[in-house]
């Protein structure tokens, strides 16, 4: 069997590859109309658990003990969705990695490291990311580096696959540059990274939410005029057949397929859910 690799270039098209895929209906389709309460195929369930109703039979949710939310560390299973013998109504899901999310704060600002990893047709792919934000409403980006790579079959690093990157944000003013290039971007809004999102619905998640910021995914690629608003709540039947209510947060933009996020009464986002790729929280801690 041929190994397939997916760097991080290619992997940011995973976007455009889902929104092709839902056109075609090869992938569940999610409404994202605040408090409509309905999905398009209501037997399947709630729309926003579409991507992982295979992976919720296994799913327990994280236990709460965090009283304060200026330190943390949340770690999050990578779920994949899958379409199943090539029939519709036949999903599946995978755990494929896990992402890391460590959250701290200091007089002016909010500082988060992210460790990623996804496992790909037997190629491990690495992220590791130092996010400076400003201490705003949303930790707006401030500056930040990163790194990724590769590991194969045999766990040693693919030198050529390796990339650093370090960018800042100062005044809309999006600059991002590595060894081989440059490039810029102009935002009209506060800039946020999806790793990001999660402290914002945890620091200021209520009904009352409605906010707008321009997303730069993986630190990368720039979706601006993002829209995140209060879309109900949401019943999540969890392992063993227990229930848990969860609020549910929609975010909608240019450049991407409605994201979920189901928080629990601690407010910490126990599910974020898109279509291909989805998130389900597996741990957390207090400390860095």
């Amino acid at each position: 069997m041929q190994t397939v690799s997916m760097n991080r270039r290619q992997f940011l098209k995973s976007s455009i590859i889902a929104a092709t895929l839902a056109a075609n209906g090869r992938l569940p389709l999610l409404a994202a109309e605040t408090g409509s309460g309905l999905s398009i195929d209501a037997s399947t369930g709630p729309y926003a658990l579409k991507p992982i109703r295979d992976y919720l039979s296994r799913f327990s949710p994280a236990e709460p003990h965090q009283d304060k939310w200026q330190q943390y560390t949340l770690t999050y299973d990578i779920i994949h969705w899958s379409w199943a013998k090539g029939k519709r109504g036949t999903y599946a899901n995978s755990v494929i990695g896990q992402v890391v999310i460590k959250r701290k704060s200091k007089n002016d600002r909010v500082m988060y490291n992210i460790s990623q990893q996804t496992q790909i047709g037997g190629v491990n792919n690495v992220i590791d990311a130092q996010i400076i934000s400003n201490a705003d409403d949303l930790s707006s980006l401030r500056s930040w580096r990163l790194r990724s790579y590769e590991r194969g079959l045999n766990s040693e690093k693919d030198r050529l696959s390796e990339l650093t990157e370090q960018g800042t944000c100062q005044g809309g003013n999006i600059h991002i540059e590595s060894g081989n290039y440059l490039y810029e971007y102009e935002a009209r809004n506060h800039v946020v990274s999806q790793w990001t999102i999660p402290d914002i619905l945890i620091q200021k998640a209520s009904p009352k939410l409605d906010t707008k910021f321009d997303l730069l995914q993986d630190l990368s690629l720039f979706k601006p005029n993002q829209h995140l608003v209060y879309d109900g709540q949401t019943v999540v039947k969890c392992k063993g057949g227990q229930r848990v209510t969860l609020q549910t947060f929609a975010q909608i933009g240019q450049a991407i397929l409605p994201i979920h996020y189901l928080i629990d009464a601690q407010g910490r986002p126990q599910l974020i859910t898109s279509s291909i790729l989805s998130l389900a929280l597996s741990g957390q801690t207090n400390a860095m």
